[in-house]
């Protein structure tokens, strides 16, 4: 059945290549994919599926109804591109300046089409219904998945999957874990204000950089020192502005960085933590503070019972010795988080890389490409599990 379904996807290579190849050429931002929905959309209502469009966004929901069938389950891909310039030199390119699928979505995207081919293909011998779900704005919070939930894209859904390219990870292996998957990502604002002045005659002004330097070296080693060793977690300060000349001594200093955790307890203590280092060293430097945590994506929390179905589908497709279901938690964010909190299922993630290629770029890289070997297994896999 399973190597049946791989053929199947291996036969469509043409067809799964140029699908990719042509959205990952029109990339379209979060909220903005009006191109990628309507042709994703199209070629869906081709295959036979009852589509449901502008369900939340540019995002839409696919049906294929399996009459009697007993329970639904739900495939999601994401839709938007990330506003960065491709520096890869393919015919492929990105046209939209700016604007690129540096993440594969474009993957997701085909992936989906391609097990909905199969399993139209296959539409007999199903045992449940099957719905896609075609979610818009990943990549910016608060995100597309609360939106989709809110509109209803859950209803009726027994349990849900998600699937993502690692290019880190070689084509042709798979892997999950159970329990947490992805980190909680927020973001931390800071504006330290003091009185700016000329850079001559420093005492007559409150300098708010060396308050702002203070606490970056503060903050770099708040996981290590705050953080019981064995648990995973970041603070990492990634932006910091201030002042606009060389002779001017500013009115503040502004630092910008990210958090990211597995525990949600941790979560909650890092949030006051930083808070209380960041209100202490104003003081101590004569500063005002203005902090702010702004809470991203949840953790992404896999199932037990659905990891054990992305094993089983897998294993069927690419090998059992290809399936690892002890992946390490991963420290980037993802709000497929939120449909885990809602139905059960599993996030899993489907090799594009190949060092012999020299496919080794990651994600969010000017540079990522994926071996496109991925598609056929991703169409395979997510097949597979939609016929259980």
């Amino acid at each position: 059945m399973t190597h049946a379904l791989l053929d199947a996807a291996q036969a469509c290579r043409e067809w799964l290549v140029s699908t990719r190849r042509d959205l990952h050429k029109h990339p379209e931002l979060s909220l903005k994919e009006k191109r990628t929905g309507q042709v994703t959309a199209d070629a869906m209502e081709k295959l036979g599926l009852k589509v449901r469009r502008n369900f939340w966004g540019e995002g839409f929901v696919a049906d294929l109804d399996v009459p009697g069938g007993k329970g639904r389950i739900a495939l999601r891909a994401d839709m938007d591109a990330l506003p960065l310039t491709e520096l890869n030199d393919v015919p492929y390119k990105s046209c939209n300046v700016g604007v690129a699928h540096m993440c594969g979505h474009d993957t997701h995207m085909t992936m989906a089409l391609g097990a909905a081919r199969l399993l139209a293909e296959n539409r007999a011998r199903l045992k449940r219904s099957v719905r896609f779900l075609f979610q818009p704005s990943e990549e910016t919070p608060p995100g597309g998945a609360k939106g989709m939930i809110a509109a209803g894209c859950l209803d009726g859904v027994d349990e849900v999957y998600g699937v993502h390219n690692q290019p880190l990870l070689e084509v042709g292996k798979v892997a999950t874990r159970a329990g947490a998957m992805t980190a909680a990502a927020d973001t931390i604002r800071v504006r330290l204000t003091g009185r700016g002045g000329h850079a001559s005659r420093p005492h007559e002004a409150l300098d708010p950089i060396p308050g702002a330097c203070a606490l970056v070296t503060q903050l770099q080693s708040l996981v290590s020192r705050r953080v019981a060793p064995g648990t995973p977690a970041v603070v990492s300060v990634t932006r910091v502005s201030a002042g606009t000349t060389h002779n001017i001594i500013p009115d503040f200093a502004e630092l910008e960085g990210t958090v990211r955790t597995f525990d949600a307890a941790l979560r909650d203590q890092l949030e006051q933590q930083i808070g209380h280092m960041t209100r202490g060293v104003a003081e101590a430097h004569g500063l005002k503070a203005d902090y702010r945590f702004e809470r991203g994506y949840d953790s992404i929390v896999n199932h037990t019972s659905g990891v054990a179905a992305v094993r089983r589908a897998a294993a069927d497709v690419v090998g059992e010795a290809n399936v690892d279901t002890e992946y390490p938690a991963q420290t980037w964010g993802e709000d497929f988080a939120y449909f885990l909190q809602h139905r059960p299922g599993a996030f899993f993630v489907v090799g594009s890389g190949n060092k012999q290629k020299g496919i080794i770029e990651p994600v969010h890289s000017p540079r990522f490409d994926v071996d496109e070997t991925c598609l056929e297994i991703g169409a395979a896999i997510l097949a597979r599990l939609a016929m259980g």
